[in-house]
């Protein structure tokens, strides 16, 4: 039996709470939407859209000027945010790892919030823009896959959740 401390316990739930909150928020969109690989149309190997926000946009057929656009919007200074938020993370992650005080680890988690803020701000004006560059039917279809993508994360979510729950209700000792 395996007995954890309770700072120990505390560390980790913050972990887990800054990795599942970080997960949601890293900006998929637009990372890889306008970087053609060839894969037009495709789905992943599952057969979905595997939840890159890229594929979503490979199938709406963007003219090469809307490809150019997009290209120009990725970009901008979202970058500086992005990576801000990612030293941020790396650097909670690290305080968490090697055992930090409570206060080392609040101060981290405080900072990395509120470049989450940022980086949330800066997803909306990259969202408002984009939609700016579709056109009408793209807009609809557009919200159509997002609407879908939401649902399948909901389902892959709620699957985690069962193993995890049935992981907890095993017998110790039992594989």
């Amino acid at each position: 039996m395996r007995m954890t401390t309770p700072k120990r316990n505390t560390q980790t739930k913050l972990l887990w709470s800054v990795l599942v909150g970080s997960m949601l928020a890293i900006p998929l969109t637009l990372s890889a939407a306008v970087q053609s690989d060839g894969h037009e149309g495709r789905r992943g190997f599952r057969g979905d859209r595997g939840g890159r926000g890229g594929a979503i946009l490979r199938e709406l057929d963007l003219s090469e000027d809307q490809r150019e656009q997009m290209r120009a919007l990725r970009q901008g200074s979202s970058r500086d945010t992005f990576e801000r938020l990612r030293k941020r993370r790396e650097a909670l992650n690290e305080a968490v790892d090697s055992g930090a005080d409570e206060a080392t680890l609040r101060q981290l988690a405080y900072d990395f919030g509120e470049a989450e803020g940022d980086a949330a701000v800066e997803r909306a004006r990259m969202q408002t823009q984009m939609m700016e560059i579709f056109m009408p039917e793209q807009r609809e279809k557009y919200q159509a896959l997002k609407a879908e993508q939401k649902q399948e994360m909901e389902e892959r979510r709620k699957r985690m959740q069962e193993r995890m729950e049935n992981r907890r209700n095993r017998k110790p000792g039992s594989f």
